[in-house]
């Protein structure tokens, strides 16, 4: 029982936290990726995409630790390219831009909105109705008593005292308590496993046998 909680409340974080952090990587990415799409053809362009790819990094490294912790197993952090040595500042800029890793955690900082604002809808608003059914009876007497108000029970047709609104409630808010571990857990390996397919760390090319010393960077 003590596990159960535990993980409800841990899937329940990562779901409360992945919203906010979603609408900010969109909010940032789409603006910054549309600016440097509209300009590539001069070097500025070039560089706000390279900006777009280094902002969506740092989200990605915040959700493969979030992620990692509903799936209990690690998303690696991967590699990314690095400019040769001895690069100008040109190349250096660009490198991002020749990064396949990066451009999937573009990918996901910007298609995981809709689906971390549907799984926080769904979250709260399943929280919401076992807390408040099964709580009623510290506040539904207060309900009770103000002029003219139907609760729910009574537009069902089942009366309007104050014992059937508590036993309505309590019994709604069961029916909704007992399967919201199941629900959190489902929609907490859903965002995580969107995030894993897309942030995993990239399998690194071959490299060609060199007799001269190892390079710096891995390509991805």
């Amino acid at each position: 029982m003590q596990n159960t909680i535990r993980r409800a409340g841990a899937d329940t974080r990562y779901l409360i936290t992945g919203f906010p952090l979603a609408v900010a990587s969109f909010s940032l990415l789409v603006p910054v990726f549309a600016a440097g799409l509209g300009a590539a053809v001069i070097a500025a362009g070039l560089f706000a995409l390279a900006l777009a790819l280094l902002i969506a990094r740092g989200f990605a490294a915040a959700e493969r630790r979030a992620a990692s912790e509903v799936l209990a197993r690690p998303i690696g952090a991967p590699r990314y390219r690095r400019p040769p040595g001895g690069a100008g500042w040109f190349r250096t800029g660009i490198t991002p831009l020749t990064c396949g890793q990066s451009w999937m955690d573009l990918g996901h900082g910007i298609l995981r909105l809709p689906l971390a604002v549907a799984s926080f809808a769904i979250a709260v608003s399943w929280w919401a109705v076992a807390l408040g059914g099964l709580l009623y009876p510290a506040y539904g007497w207060a309900l009770h008593r103000i002029p003219g108000n139907q609760g729910l029970p009574e537009l069902l047709g089942y009366g309007g005292d104050l014992q059937t609104g508590i036993a309505f409630h309590m019994a709604l808010g069961a029916l909704f308590a007992v399967p919201l571990p199941v629900v959190l857990r489902f929609l907490a390996q859903l965002n995580a496993g969107f995030a894993e397919a897309f942030l995993s760390p990239v399998a690194p090319e071959p490299q060609a046998p060199s007799a001269g010393p190892a390079p710096a960077y891995a390509l991805h």
